[in-house]
């Protein structure tokens, strides 16, 4: 009776692992053509210096999610997130681009910092993983050639706002400062290309290291220049430290910021000195047509308010929702070519793309800071 005990339990317990390794194969199988979910990888920063940015990418592909799901999901499957911290450091990203590919997720979306998200365009394509980029928007992610899609403009289109806010300034010449990274330097060499084209001479062009306590060598050099514009092209902690220093330096001159300073730190952080300060700017969800209700709608679920690139990451979902229901499946070669021919209306306004996988219409718009908050400002 004993011994027929212990094999009565042996094999109930063998019975109960073959259960638990099934349940976890299919568990962790990804959608693919017979699964009852769609798996979407999603890289972002959610710690570090620039973790409020990632949060708040994730905060909106959430919101589209539960949507999404609400009402029947896509082609009959729930959509799951993924999740990964790639610290918006390429070394922590390739990281997570590892552990979103071991997942088996179907896609991939986020990408908050160029210099992070590069690293992990090779091994997702690698994969059969195509990305929607929904922030990062250095050109050199096109110079790759790797089939994915930027869904933020360009710095490229960046720099015609600016120019188109300079002459709307009666600006002369722009002093540059970027950080060295893939993003700022990128957009810091577009501007000194692009700016002369429209008569619009560069004065100097200034590093600054990440983190630098003291600017002042940048800002004599800015003043010596006789810059009548200054056009920061970094991020959000150190552009407001530059913006600072600029004033107490006595610079008075036009101070702008690119879209990585485009956020409510910069405002924070800069204090008196960010009065007057212009950013060209992503679509802040504020002064988009209709985002009075995502604004409701993400107040409600997060308790706090949407950000910077809420808006195109809140697109990058129903936009890829509208691909796999135009190809009629989730399989790579067939989505990349329905994303390749949409015309998709979103809160940032009309997207479609070039043959190069970059948006055609620029979604930039220009900002000022006002008496402490945003206003939008028509050039």
């Amino acid at each position: 009776m004993f011994k027929k005990s212990i094999k009565l339990i042996s094999l109930i317990t063998a019975i109960f692992m073959l259960t638990a390794l099934l349940s976890a194969c299919s568990d962790n199988s990804g959608g693919g053509e017979d699964g009852d979910t769609i798996r979407i990888g999603v890289l972002v920063p959610l710690s570090g210096t620039n973790a409020y940015f990632g949060n708040d990418m994730l905060n909106a592909y959430k919101l589209a999610v539960s949507e999404i799901n609400a009402a029947g999901g896509v082609l009959g499957r729930q959509l799951v997130l993924v999740e990964a911290d790639d610290g918006a450091d390429p070394g922590m990203a390739a990281q997570a681009a590892e552990l979103i590919i071991s997942r088996n997720v179907d896609f991939v979306v986020g990408g908050y910092a160029s210099g992070a998200t590069i690293p992990t365009l090779q091994p997702f394509h690698d994969a059969n993983l195509m990305m929607l980029i929904s922030a990062s928007n250095s050109t050199r992610i096109t110079d790759l050639g790797l089939p994915h899609f930027m869904i933020n403009s360009p710095g490229s289109h960046a720099v015609i706002t600016l120019a188109d806010l300079c002459k709307h300034l009666g600006v002369q010449s722009v002093a540059l400062i970027h950080q060295g990274c893939d993003f700022s330097q990128n957009l810091a060499q577009l501007s000194a290309a692009e700016l002369p084209e429209h008569g619009i001479s560069i004065a100097t062009t200034e590093v600054m290291a990440a983190g630098a306590p003291d600017v002042s060598a940048i800002v004599t050099s800015i003043n010596n220049s006789g810059a009548d514009f200054v056009y920061w092209c970094g991020y959000p902690a150190d552009g407001s430290n530059v913006i600072r220093q600029l004033r107490n330096g006595g610079y008075e001159g036009y101070i702008a910021v690119g879209d990585g300073s485009a956020s409510s730190e910069l405002i924070e952080f800069s204090g008196e000195a960010g009065e007057g300060v212009f950013v060209t700017s992503p679509p802040f969800v504020e002064f988009a047509q209709g985002g009075e209700k995502f604004v409701t709608d993400y107040i409600a679920m997060f308790k706090d308010e949407p950000g910077t690139y809420a808006t195109l990451c809140y697109d990058t979902i129903y936009l890829l929702k509208t691909a796999i229901e135009k190809a009629g499946s989730i399989e790579t070669d067939a989505v990349r070519s329905a994303v390749q021919d949409i015309e998709f209306q979103g809160l940032s306004g009309l997207i479609r793309f070039t043959p190069e996988r970059e948006p055609e219409l620029s979604n930039f718009i220009v900002l000022r800071i006002e008496n402490g908050k945003f206003v939008l400002v028509n050039v």
